[in-house]
């Protein structure tokens, strides 16, 4: 197409310059006729009308030549050029310059053949000089405009191609839309591709490791508080169950000989056996004015391990249940009479869960300092005999301390002397955290409840123990516990003297029970 297209534009720059050239011999007929003498006149005009109507002919001639010329082109780059793909060379240079091209086109050529000799007289200086003068200035520009290379940029931006006008002009491509991704292709270019740049593949490694962290971490945390919710659940079917057939008790009693008792198991006792034969009795934390902080069955196993991780029913649970140290001693029956002496120390043990489930609200008898006035009491059945303990200390211990500060009081389960005894509570006395004017004498039972707690002792070490000793028969049961006051002289354990060198305990300042 380009090559047309060049030849063409040559064909129009001669039928141009064709033009220019007809217009110079009609400006020098009008100077003719105006230098000429009047009796030379007309043998110098016949010579002159000669020289231009031969002048004319050529011109005529190379005009048709042109013409036919064109036209040819034209059919050429018609053929060459599909309809839908292109313009012809015509319109091309029509469009580019609209105002230069129409004038080698024009039909006035012939008019220089049609006009009369008599009219030559007509045209005078003022009216062909002009034209004359402006000719030569208008042929320069109207060449620049037939000139693909020279054509202004701005010009180039305004015509309807968008191709140089050497090259051929075709249709742009319309560009295809991508196709939405699918799920399936969305989920796989979340996985390394073959392709990928290298930090785009680290990358995507550090973002599924992220993922599966987070999937693994939240179904742990999910798992765990949905294991703790449905052991409240079943715990508290089973207190509804006990205390359907055995309320808790507001006075003790006046106890029996021992030798004499008649032991029968309490009606809720045997619901509970009949889910769980270890069972060995029900614990329970009442509030003064509100429902209880505690309610759930005991059990008693032949190590201290199988309840850790098992709750009363026999199930995996993380809550596992309460239950009573494995060495002790409580309302062991047979034939409805006691056949072992009870334990002077009964020691239940616990999980503090973070929903405050099992022994989980015992940190508060620490962290709120009214908090053990409205708890003071811990009752505490068999299978037979209810039985209610008034706290009269709670405390913080190392589980793994073996220094001058040690106190393991899970190891201490009877007594064989009332030295030994007050030696006992006398030690649990100074370790208190809040002072009460509940007494303690020799003889009296004790319950000690033991759980885990990260206060102060912090890791796996800590144990918050609370320690009661049984209500005597017909005494009060809040009596002594309503005027507790911060201990500010506490025994801590040896490890929190490392972390508070400041603070030591002072034995001189201590009020010992017993005699």
């Amino acid at each position: 197409m380009s090559d047309n297209y060049i030849d063409k534009l040559n064909e129009e720059q001669a039928a141009a310059e064709a033009l220019r050239k007809a217009e110079k011999i009609k400006a020098i007929r009008a100077s003719l006729h105006a230098d000429v003498p009047q009796e030379t006149a007309p043998v110098q005009a016949q010579t002159a009308e000669e020289a231009i109507s031969a002048a004319e002919e050529s011109f005529a001639e190379k005009f048709r030549r042109v013409k036919q010329s064109k036209l040819a082109a034209q059919s050429r780059a018609e053929e060459a050029i599909p309809e839908e793909a292109a313009a012809t060379a015509e319109d091309i240079v029509r469009e580019a310059a609209p105002d230069r091209v129409e004038a080698p086109v024009r039909e006035e050529a012939p008019a220089y053949e049609a006009e009369p000799q008599g009219d030559v007289q007509a045209h005078t200086p003022a009216e062909e000089a002009p034209a004359a003068e402006a000719q030569p200035q208008a042929a320069a520009p109207q060449r620049a405009a037939l000139s693909p290379m020279r054509k202004p940029r701005e010009a180039w931006a305004n015509t309807p191609h968008t191709e140089p006008r050497m090259h051929q002009d075709v249709k742009k491509k319309k560009k295809k839309k991508k196709k939405p991704k699918t799920l399936g292709q969305k989920l796989r270019g979340l996985f390394p591709e073959k392709g990928d740049k290298p930090l785009e593949i680290v990358r995507k490694f550090v973002f599924l490791g992220s993922l599966v962290a987070i999937v693994v971490c939240g179904y742990m945390v999910g798992d765990y508080y949905l294991d703790l919710w449905r052991s409240r659940m079943e715990y508290s079917n089973i207190d509804d169950i006990y205390r359907t057939y055995t309320p808790i008790i507001t006075s003790v009693e006046e106890e029996k000989n021992i030798d004499d008792k008649y032991y029968d198991l309490l009606p809720g006792a045997k619901k509970l056996l009949d889910i769980n034969p270890d069972t060995i009795g029900y614990m329970t934390i009442p509030t003064v004015d509100g429902d209880p902080i505690v309610a759930l069955p005991v059990v008693q196993a032949k190590d201290n391990s199988k309840y850790l991780n098992t709750n009363f029913k026999g199930e995996n649970s993380r809550a596992g249940a309460l239950f009573l140290d494995w060495r002790n001693s409580f309302d062991i029956v047979e034939d409805h009479r006691l056949v072992e002496k009870n334990s002077d120390n009964l020691i239940v043990y616990g999980h503090n869960m973070a929903d405050e489930s099992m022994f989980g609200t015992l940190k508060y008898y620490r962290r709120n300092e009214n908090y053990y006035e409205s708890h003071p009491i811990i009752e505490f059945n068999s299978n037979y005999e209810q039985y209610t303990y008034k706290i009269f200390s709670f405390f913080l211990l190392d589980a793994e301390d073996d220094t001058d500060t040690e106190y393991d009081c899970w190891n201490t389960l009877n007594f064989d002397d009332e030295e030994e005894f007050y030696d006992f509570v006398n030690e649990a006395k100074r370790r208190t955290l809040r002072t009460n004017d509940v007494d303690v004498k020799y003889g009296d039972p004790l319950l000690t409840v033991s759980t885990c707690n990260t206060d102060v002792i912090g890791d796996e070490r800590g144990r918050l123990i609370l320690m009661a000793r049984r209500v005597r028969p017909g005494e009060d049961l809040y009596e002594g516990t309503k005027n507790s006051k911060a201990n500010t002289n506490i025994k801590w354990p040896n490890v929190y003297y490392e972390q508070h060198p400041n603070e030591k305990y002072d034995p001189t300042a201590f009020v010992p029970y017993g005699p």
